[in-house]
């Protein structure tokens, strides 16, 4: 796209991912001239890849659990979710062509199945709207400058080779996970150069490494045998918590995946916030990842399940018995034997043993390697600090005119749709903002 002749705008909105193309979206259909400035050469690149490129929209469960949902900044979500909630986000995208459909908890996808229609539907509607947006224009610097006191303080935004003026900047620029689409942290400098703190920045929503898997030819019991590797298996609905220091930790539950490096899945993701960030690797046995394969049912219902079943069943192979008991995956059953256990018959197994069984089933840990890096998370953890920023209006509290939106502040939610409704929410509560800011 040519250079715009035109060097003032009303609002300069920087970063076109789904928090940037919504506020450029709401301050053009305010009335605002709206400049988006893109610094990849093309719009929502982190968007494409979101609900593994299916795109989860929103979620209908918020805002019910947004308490639980957005971690120990929830609250200040009220308001834009207030004013922008996910049945509105569905008749947005509705209006713009986008049906969509709901699926298991509460998640909300486009009709199409596709990430790449959202992305179009919010193009075509920024140029429905006479918004102006650039790629290949990253935003290097910007300041509030003074101009003629009769005139209305204004900002200076600079690309790598163009300058541009605006009476209002919305910060839009991402985090500093998956920084191939864009979200290389440009943002935190950005805010800091205009007088704001940046919190800490750790991974979020990312998978976790397991020690016995830094090295990809030990992703296997060696005891289950040569041709047993766990990378592949999913465990639905367990529980899951980090016990650090030999203490129970955070807990989390849902469906796991085991990966050639580890676990993933939302179970492991949920946690991987929790992990500590201030050390490389951790020592042996310092942090864990603990499996609860059977979350319903305690420990000592576990083992009268199982001593029932061994007892009924005295000639049952214990791979065959567990499976069929507690309804394991095969894999799963080998997950909790130990090789000279697998092919026992219950007759044969000891008490020491079956105890040993239970507690697998109960409590399987695994050494957790390191802090998972950023750039390989799905949402960064940390960002602008909220408490410079307003809950209402996305507004700066230290640089008049200047809105945030999006992953760039300290906000980050559970996967399901959670960080994508943030998005829309406020950049949308930015955009109404700036607009009127701007005298529109």
């Amino acid at each position: 796209m040519s250079i715009p002749r035109q060097k003032h705008f009303d609002v300069i909105v920087t970063g076109a991912g789904p928090s940037g193309m919504m506020a450029a979206l709401t301050c053009a259909e305010s009335g605002a001239s709206v400049l988006l400035l893109e610094k990849k050469e093309c719009p929502g690149k982190k968007l494409l890849l979101t609900g593994h490129g299916r795109c989860n929209m929103t979620n209908l469960r918020i805002p019910g659990n947004f308490l639980e949902s957005y971690h120990e900044n929830a609250r200040f979500l009220t308001s834009s979710f207030h004013a922008f909630p996910p049945e509105e986000v569905r008749e947005f995208f509705q209006s713009l062509g986008v049906p969509s459909h709901e699926e298991d908890d509460g998640r909300i996808f486009p009709d199409s199945q596709k990430a790449a229609t959202v992305c179009e539907a919010l193009e075509k509607a920024l140029s429905d709207a006479g918004a102006t947006v650039l790629y290949s224009s990253p935003v290097t610097h910007f300041e509030k400058i003074k101009n003629d006191p009769k005139q209305k303080n204004s900002f200076l935004v600079k690309t790598e080779n163009e300058e541009y003026n605006s009476s209002a900047v919305i910060l839009c620029t991402g985090g500093k996970s998956f920084p191939h689409t864009g979200s290389e942290g440009d943002g935190y400098a950005l805010a800091r150069e205009n007088g704001h703190t940046v919190t800490a920045l750790a991974p979020a929503l990312a998978p976790i490494l397991l020690s016995s898997f830094s090295d990809t030819s030990m992703d296997r019991r060696e005891d289950c045998g040569a041709e047993f590797t766990l990378a592949g298996i999913t465990l639905p609905d367990v529980g899951t918590y980090l016990c650090i220091d030999g203490k129970k930790g955070k807990s989390a539950r849902g469906d796991l995946l085991f990966t050639h490096q580890g676990v993933s899945g939302p179970a492991a993701m949920k946690l991987s916030r929790e992990l500590p960030v201030d050390m490389g690797k951790y020592p042996a046995g310092k942090v864990q990842f603990v499996i609860d394969m059977l979350p319903d049912l305690r420990e000592e219902e576990v083992e009268e399940k199982l001593l029932c079943a061994m007892t009924e069943n005295p000639n049952r192979h214990m791979k065959r018995l567990l499976c069929e008991t507690f309804h394991l995956q095969e894999k799963a059953a080998m997950l909790v034997l130990s090789g000279e256990t697998m092919d026992l018959s219950a007759n044969e197994v000891k008490k020491e043993v079956r105890k040993t069984i239970v507690r697998n089933l109960k409590a399987s840990a695994f050494d957790i390697e390191k802090c998972t890096p950023i750039d390989i998370a799905y949402v960064t953890r940390g960002g602008v600090n909220i408490k410079e920023i307003s809950p209402k209006t996305m507004g700066s509290k230290i640089v008049e005119g200047l809105f945030f939106a999006g992953e760039v502040m300290d906000i980050d939610g559970i996967s399901g749709g959670y960080n994508l409704q943030h998005a829309w929410a406020s950049g949308r509560a930015a955009g109404k903002a700036a607009a009127e800011y701007a005298g529109n």
